[in-house]
């Protein structure tokens, strides 16, 4: 359980944690783009967190693993690209 001094420090790119989804607040890629968490996969170890991502007026699919790690990602027009660490996802309050 977190004290209070822990909620108030937590910011802006933090890395996520499973309460922080579990209580579904705001999430974001390390570069600041929007991110709509769709579902989440329990039955895979680790999870897959299942989203989009926000890109100009478009939404496309990405995954990631439960600590952030994108495991899927896309470029502007769609196509799969390599994930780089800033597709990975962090805290956005």
């Amino acid at each position: 359980m977190k004290t209070l001094t822990q909620y108030i420090i937590e910011q802006k790119g933090d890395p996520i944690d499973e309460q922080w989804l579990n209580d579904e607040k705001p999430v974001m890629t390390k570069d600041g783009r929007q991110v709509i968490i769709m579902s989440i996969d329990y039955e895979n170890v680790p999870n897959i967190i299942k989203g989009q991502v926000k890109m100009d007026e478009k939404l496309f699919d990405y995954e990631w693993d439960d600590t952030g790690l994108c495991t899927k990602a896309v470029d502007q027009l769609g196509n799969p690209k390599k994930s780089v660490e800033s597709d990975n996802l962090v805290k956005a309050v």
